[in-house]
This record gives structure tokens, C-alpha cells and sequence, in this order.
């Protein structure tokens, strides 16, 4: 990962939220001091401890995936986005008798997953 691409995310996440590095710090659950080095200092930090910070700046983070294919369709920050957008893929067929079926338009199934930092 980028050191430089990350500081700046989080210096503006940190900025947005009105946050202070330790209460990012218990966000991304690493250390407090590790904040401090990526933000003040030039000291190497690991990549997994930068894709933690990345993740925790991340807007999106759950996601409808194919369950055959694991192809991802849509990406959004709560779970109820999924879940809109796959209800707004619903094609309403209209039957005798005034009854309607919902049918969607993917042959695949679907499932939403909470998406793992590196994504």
C-alpha cells in the first residue's frame, strides 16, 4: 500500500469526523502511537496495519456478490443498500386476477457480505 495515499485518507477522515487519533485509533483497532507515526513522522508502518486504516476510511463496505461466480454487483456502505438495490432489480409481472409476482432479473443467487479490509 501507498503511505503517502493513506495518511492523506486518513488526515481527511480524521478531519470530516471531528475525530482525534486515538478515537480513530480504537476504530481501526491498532495503536494510537501508530496513528501518530503515519501522520508526523516518516517511520515504516506495515502494509496490514495501513490496510486496516485504509478500511476503516472506506465508505463502502458491504457488498451483493454472485454466489456461483463471487462476482460483486454492488457496493454500498450499510447492509440496507444492498438490499435496496436488490429489490430495485425486481421486475413486477402482472397475473390474472390482479395478483402480481415479483421475479428478479438475475439468474444467479445472491448474498450480501461484509467486504474484508483489503478490498
Amino acid at each position: 500500500m501507498n503511505r503517502e495515499v493513506v495518511r492523506k485518507l486518513v488526515q481527511v477522515y480524521i478531519d470530516r469526523n471531528k475525530l482525534s487519533n486515538p478515537e480513530f485509533a480504537k476504530q481501526a483497532k491498532i495503536n494510537d502511537r501508530t496513528v501518530r507515526r503515519l501522520l508526523n513522522s516518516e517511520d515504516s508502518i506495515s502494509d496490514q496495519t495501513l490496510e486496516k486504516m485504509a478500511a476503516v476510511c472506506e465508505k463502502r463496505k458491504f457488498a451483493v456478490i454472485g454466489f456461483s461466480t463471487g462476482k460483486i454487483y454492488f457496493r454500498g456502505e450499510h447492509h440496507a443498500d444492498c438490499t435496496r438495490w436488490i429489490n430495485e432489480q425486481a421486475v413486477k409481472i402482472k397475473k390474472a386476477h390482479s395478483h402480481k409476482k415479483i421475479a428478479l432479473n438475475m439468474k444467479e443467487p445472491m448474498i450480501i457480505q461484509r467486504l474484508p479490509f483489503s478490498s
